[in-house]
């Protein structure tokens, strides 16, 4: 019979293998990642993951909870900092970008692959309604004061569309010969931000 594990051992193994996880789930596609092959990289046996994960999808389930809280966790720290709301807002999207790239791995799980369903894993369902929270609240808050116009959650999803979209062209290398990104997302921002400020009567 296996050795009891305290909680820390636990957390510290889970941790491990969501590590392992999350970059051979981006690099391979879920159908071929296996629990076999993350616990050869580990150099244990494929069994012994059974002790932290019931199966692949719970495993992916959980590595994608991983990436999302620690998404989530970057932006709001940098939308509490000090500023007026654009200011803090350029400091959110910012750090949308910084995540992106740091982190190209723990994104494109987040965002890219086919994924169970929510339903059936408690904490994914919690950091999904947390991460598309944290990318609604500062539209409401801009919204709130004015200085936007519009549904708050439809104004964020075509924020996050417009970013998201730059960001995955940057990485498959499609945009090399174009202006530089960080030009492209300045003028993505600028263009909605324009098309979504209350009338003054310009129209």
């Amino acid at each position: 019979m296996p050795p009891l594990l305290t909680d820390d051992q636990v957390r510290d193994a889970r941790g491990r293998i969501c590590a392992i996880a999350e970059r051979q789930f981006a690099e391979r596609g879920f159908p071929k990642t296996s629990l076999r092959s993350i616990a050869g990289e580990l150099g244990w046996s494929a069994a012994s993951l059974y002790r932290y994960f019931r199966d692949k999808e719970a495993l992916l389930a959980a590595t994608r909870a991983a990436a999302l809280e620690r998404f989530s966790e970057r932006i709001e720290r940098a939308y509490a900092e000090p500023g007026d709301l654009w200011e803090r807002s350029r400091a959110l999207g910012q750090a949308y970008v910084d995540f992106a790239f740091a982190e190209p791995a723990a994104y494109k799980l987040m965002f890219a692959l086919d994924q169970p369903s929510d339903a059936a894993f408690p904490d994914l369902a919690r950091a999904e309604t947390r991460s598309r929270r944290t990318l609604t609240s500062y539209v409401e808050d801009m919204v709130g004061a004015g200085l936007l116009e519009g549904e708050p959650e439809i104004l964020s999803r075509v924020y996050w569309a417009a970013l998201h979209g730059l960001i995955v062209l940057e990485m498959a290398g499609k945009l090399k010969g174009s202006p530089p990104f960080d030009l492209l997302r300045r003028e993505a921002v600028r263009l909605i931000t324009r098309g979504a400020r209350p009338d003054d009567g310009r129209g």
